[in-house]
């Protein structure tokens, strides 16, 4: 006699079939889960405890410059002073087109006194964002005369840094070969007098 399975219930067949299937549907939704819910949230939680240090950190620094905001006010106007009573000092003006003025006027003045004849003097009537104004001059003369230009303007009571320059012989003038055609770039930073400390 045979054995009658009842049709009610499920072939063993059957229900290790049906369990490999949930237990693929539980992983799936477990890794799902995981990927999409538990891994993003995670990261966004360490981004933010992140922000948050780096929060702390610049509040800490902060606090260190509100500490030391005397010393460093101190240490500023001590640097202003001794800038002031340097032999060599920055240009000073109200602002930067009479930066400019000041700036091409110097460099004529320096270029005639050193026996330069000046063709063209070109000024940026901005300052760079080092508050720098920069200045080209051209003019011909001899190299004493160049030589001493640069003198004046790297020992001069004025900074002014010269950052190029071009030395040609003057075509015009074929007869004097020890005439030259000089045109040079400077650079000379400015203090804007004035402004809200």
């Amino acid at each position: 006699m045979s054995a009658v399975r009842n049709p009610a219930l499920p072939a063993p067949r059957e229900r290790r079939e049906r369990r490999v299937v949930m237990g693929a549907v539980i992983v799936l939704l477990a890794s799902a889960l995981l990927s999409y819910g538990i891994v993003p949230a995670v990261r966004r939680w360490r981004d933010g405890q992140q922000q948050i240090e780096t929060l702390r950190d610049r509040v800490a620094q902060l606090h260190g410059l509100v500490e030391r905001s005397a010393a460093l006010d101190a240490a500023a106007n001590e640097a202003e002073r001794r800038l002031a009573e340097s032999p060599r000092r920055a240009l000073h003006a109200p602002s930067a087109s009479l930066a400019a003025n000041t700036l091409q006027a110097l460099l004529q003045e320096a270029s005639e006194g050193a026996g330069l004849v000046v063709t063209r003097v070109d000024i940026s009537p901005t300052l760079d964002s080092t508050g720098a104004a920069h200045g080209t001059v051209s003019a011909y003369g001899d190299v004493r005369g160049l030589a001493t230009l640069l003198s004046t303007l790297t020992h001069g009571a004025r900074v002014v840094v010269p950052s190029a320059l071009t030395v040609q012989q003057n075509s015009a003038l074929r007869g004097a070969p020890d005439v030259v055609q000089v045109t040079m770039t400077v650079r000379a930073p400015v203090v804007i007098e004035g402004r809200a400390q």
